[in-house]
Order: C-alpha cells, then sequence, then structure tokens
C-alpha cells in the first residue's frame, strides 16, 4: 500500500494522511463527523486539483508517438505500386512504405488559424538534447506563442538520426522531417529516411530513402522548401547532404502522391560538385539557387565557391562565381531583383543582381560562420544567422546589414546576442504588425522570438519534448484545414505575403 501511496503528487499524499490520521482520531472520539468529512472534501479537492494540473500539461504538448508495429512496409521486392518514376529512380530516391495517416485532428484550426511547425530530434553530439531521442516535429500557436500538438515517430530504430530541417507543403497538408537509423551525416546504405507527416493528424503517411550513391557516397536528407512553380504547380524540394557536400536534390509533387517530378544531380550541374543543401527557388518559381563549390581548391584559393542558377522549365543551368568559399544561407528579395548569400567560412554576404546574373556587391556577415539568412519586412534590413559554421558551431548571436549602403548597421551595437547556441534559420513571421523573426535555436532546445524592432531576444518557446530545432514554416488555415504556406527557411512564399512585402519596400522608397 505504502509503494502505492508515494505514486501519488505530494500534496495529495500529505492530504490522504491527514484524512487517515483524522479517521484514527474519530475511532478515538477525539474529533466530530463534520471534522472529519471537512477534511474528506479537503482531500477530494486536492485530488480534483492535480487531476486538473495533469490535464493542463497535457494539454499544453500533446505528443503522439507512432510505434514501429503500426508500420506496414512494402513486402520485400515488391513494386512500390508504381510511385517510382524515371527521376526518382535516376537520383535514387525509393518509396519503403505507406500508411493509413487518417484519424482525429491533432488541433484546432479554428482556435489556432496561424502556426509556425518546426522540427524537433535528439540534437548535435556537441551538445545533444537533455530528453528527445525520436524525430518529431512540433506545432506552435504563431500568436499566443505555445505548444499546441507535437508527435515524434519510433521507426524502431536503436538511434534515429537527428532531423536537419523541416518543411510544409504548399497547401499545408504535408509536413517533412528527415531521420536515418543511424548517422543522418553519413548513413550506411539503405539508412536514410524521409517521412512525409499528415498536418492534420500528425500520423505517418510516407517513408522515403535515397540509396543511390552520389559522388561516391551517401547522405541524409538536411534541407525542406516548398513552392509554387511558374505554372501554380505545388513543389517540394528535398535537399540531401551535409557540410559542403550537397546532393542529390529532389522537386515533389505533394498532390500527386509526393512523386518525384525532377531529381538534381551533377550531371544537372554541368560537372559542378554540390556545396551545402540549401537550395532556394527564387519568387518566379522557375529558378532554383543550388550552392556550387570546388573543394579541391578551397585551402589555396578565395571565393571558389559559387551558384548555380538551375531553369526548372528548360534544364538549363547559368552559373553565378565568385560567392566565397562555402555558400548555404540564399534568400531572395520579393521582387526577385536581388538574391542574397551566405558565404559560411568566410563570414561574408554576396549579393546577385538576378538579372545580370553576377555578384554586385559583398560585406561581412557581421558574426562567425553564419548559416541562415533573412530580411525584414521592408528589406532595408538582412538578419544573418552566427551559428559558428565551419569553428566552434555553438553560436547564438545575429548580425545585421544594412542593405542600402549594403555594410553593417551602425546605429547599434553588434552582433546581437539571442541567447541561443547553434542556431540556424531565421523566419519572418507572416504579420507585419507582430515585426518578428523566429529562430531555430539546436544546442537551447526551443525557439528564439526576435522583436526586429527593438533587436533584440522577446521570448523563447520550450520544445515540449526538450529536443532541438532545426528550420521551420508559417502556415495559415481556414475552418476547412485548406492551408497555405505562408513563409520558410527561404523567405515569403506566399503571394499575399510577397505582396506585404513589396508595399513595405515602395513605402520606404517613397519617403
Amino acid at each position: 500500500m505504502w509503494r502505492q501511496i508515494m505514486k501519488k503528487p505530494l500534496s495529495l499524499v500529505i492530504g490522504l494522511l491527514v484524512l487517515v490520521a483524522l479517521a484514527a482520531v474519530a475511532c478515538a472520539g477525539g474529533v466530530s463527523q463534520k471534522e472529519y468529512d471537512a477534511a474528506a472534501a479537503e482531500a477530494k479537492a486536492k485530488e480534483q486539483e492535480i487531476a486538473q494540473l495533469k490535464g493542463q500539461i497535457k494539454g499544453m504538448a500533446p505528443t503522439n508517438v507512432v510505434q514501429a508495429g503500426q508500420l506496414q512496409p512494402v513486402p520485400a521486392g515488391a513494386a512500390p505500386t508504381g510511385w517510382d518514376t524515371a527521376e526518382s529512380i535516376r537520383g535514387g530516391l525509393k518509396l519503403v512504405a505507406t500508411y493509413d495517416s487518417s484519424g482525429p485532428d491533432a488541433w484546432s484550426v479554428a482556435d489556432h488559424p496561424m502556426v509556425y511547425m518546426t522540427s524537433e530530434g535528439k540534437g548535435y553530439d556537441h551538445r545533444p538534447a537533455k530528453a528527445a531521442k525520436l524525430p518529431g516535429v512540433q506545432v506552435i500557436d504563431a500568436y499566443t506563442k505555445k505548444v499546441i500538438a507535437s508527435a515524434t515517430y519510433d521507426l524502431g530504430f536503436a538511434d534515429h538520426g537527428n532531423p536537419h530541417g523541416l518543411g510544409v507543403s504548399p497547401d499545408g497538408k504535408w509536413i517533412y522531417i528527415g531521420t536515418a537509423d543511424g548517422s543522418i551525416f553519413r548513413p550506411a546504405p539503405g539508412k536514410s529516411r524521409v517521412l512525409v507527416i499528415n498536418a492534420r493528424t500528425l500520423k505517418l503517411q510516407m517513408v522515403l530513402k535515397q540509396e543511390g550513391y552520389y559522388q561516391g557516397t551517401l547522405r541524409g536528407l538536411h534541407h525542406i522548401q516548398a513552392f509554387k512553380d511558374w505554372e501554380g504547380r505545388d513543389r517540394v524540394v528535398l535537399n540531401f547532404g551535409f557540410g559542403a557536400d550537397g546532393g542529390p536534390h529532389f522537386v515533389l509533387d505533394p498532390k500527386d502522391n509526393h512523386r518525384v517530378v525532377k531529381a538534381i544531380t551533377f550531371d544537372d550541374m554541368g560537372g559542378h560538385k554540390m556545396g551545402h543543401p540549401y537550395t532556394t527557388p527564387d519568387p518566379t518559381g522557375k529558378f532554383l539557387y543550388v550552392s556550387l563549390v570546388a573543394p579541391e581548391w578551397r585551402s589555396q584559393l578565395h571565393n571558389t565557391g559559387g551558384i548555380g542558377k538551375f531553369n526548372l522549365e528548360t534544364g538549363d543551368l547559368t552559373v553565378i562565381p565568385y560567392t566565397g568559399n562555402h555558400p548555404i544561407g540564399i534568400t531572395h528579395t520579393a521582387d526577385g531583383k536581388f538574391t542574397y548569400v551566405i558565404d559560411g567560412e568566410g563570414s561574408y554576404v554576396y549579393k546577385i543582381d538576378n538579372a545580370k546574373n553576377a555578384v554586385v556587391a559583398s560585406t561581412s556577415a557581421g558574426v562567425g560562420g553564419p548559416y541562415g539568412i533573412a530580411l525584414n519586412w521592408d528589406e532595408t534590413e538582412l538578419w544573418t544567422v552566427g551559428k559558428g559554421e565551419g569553428t566552434h558551431n555553438t553560436g547564438g548571436v545575429m548580425g545585421i546589414i544594412d542593405t542600402r549602403p549594403f555594410a553593417a548597421l551602425r546605429a547599434i551595437n553588434q552582433p546581437v546576442n539571442i541567447g541561443g547556441s547553434i542556431i540556424d534559420h531565421a523566419i519572418l513571421h507572416p504579420a507585419p504588425a507582430v515585426n518578428e523573426l523566429w529562430v531555430s535555436s539546436a544546442g537551447t532546445w526551443e525557439t528564439i522570438v526576435v522583436d526586429l524592432g527593438k533587436k533584440e531576444r522577446k521570448a523563447g518557446i520550450p520544445s515540449p519534448n526538450g529536443g532541438d530545432t532545426h528550420s521551420g514554416a508559417f502556415v495559415r488555415y481556414n475552418p476547412d484545414w485548406n492551408g497555405e504556406l505562408l513563409a520558410d527557411q527561404g523567405g515569403p512564399k506566399s503571394k499575399s505575403m510577397r505582396d506585404a512585402v513589396k508595399a513595405k519596400v515602395a513605402s520606404v522608397a517613397a519617403k
């Protein structure tokens, strides 16, 4: 009996002990029935209070763990029911399993119409999460900053690789994250995984794997972005690789069972080696900007990196050279006229004129080892995410560039310390009046909210399962669950948000 009592909350245990003591005294004739009834009522109230608190805690971060026993893999040797395309075969992406992802809604879109989604996982080896062991996703209300739903996924691996990115389809229906059986950086053959998740239920819909050797090695899924192409078709791009060793990349059609419509390989880049897997579509949806590197020259020469401007319609490639040694973060102005590129090792930022297909300016990033990059609402400020790429890899500060002279913003003390560690990506909040950047922080296991006006940390949103975060996306839903991707690590993605940015830019230019 004592063991059972000790499993109860302390306040409830005390109440029960008091009740037992009073009962004993009552039996001896030392307390009235009225006093005994009052103590019993108080104990019952305590029990109800504890139950209510448990309900509140559970409601803050409901977690749905998908067990391996629920998986329904494709039988060995069986064709994956017509999922393969010529491009998926060329790049080596295969279907592993499909599942029934139907079920109850994971949260109420009527109560939470605009949300932020980000990944969660066990973290980097040099700064592991305290509790999280499984890959997962979390859904955060974009205004209250409360976690409203989360899920983790158990594929039966002894060691689940950490998700290094999260993407959401343009209609908000699907979430994409990566994992592996073991290391996600250099997975063994057949061990990398892509999880396709039903955003409404947070249940698995599909698992893919990349088995094609690329430049002699295999690599896991890293970044994911989504966009509408030049004909208005929904597209999702999966980026494989790590460090300055990217590819292959895959463009999927989320409305056609996530089939591959285009694989981007070494051959598509004209024999150029792809660099960090951070490809970004331009606002027209016709061009995909891909980092390129010359690894055999990097230790001796400078400016050996470039950008491959890949035409998704024609397959033509334009190489834009001289973007440092390790091009990583890429973002575009809302009108598509300029592209900004981060050099993660040289700690510089390069400005590309997209009409000239040439670098027209460069400046210091203001932080060591920058990674992600984001423009503010009127595009007068370019924020650089100081991760410490290629060095300590535990950075938590951000730099700000004034885009008009294209130099560091001198009006404030820089860099801006936002209290993070291993910060990776910054995503612009879709509401201009809110005026925030949301930054993933893998080493403090939270999402950090930055006030763009005050230029300081505004809030931290702890991960519900204690895991790290890496990139994210803002999505708006209607009551019928029809959604729209508004912004991700590549910048604004919806027409409405881009138009709002262009209006802000025009108002500044008119002053």
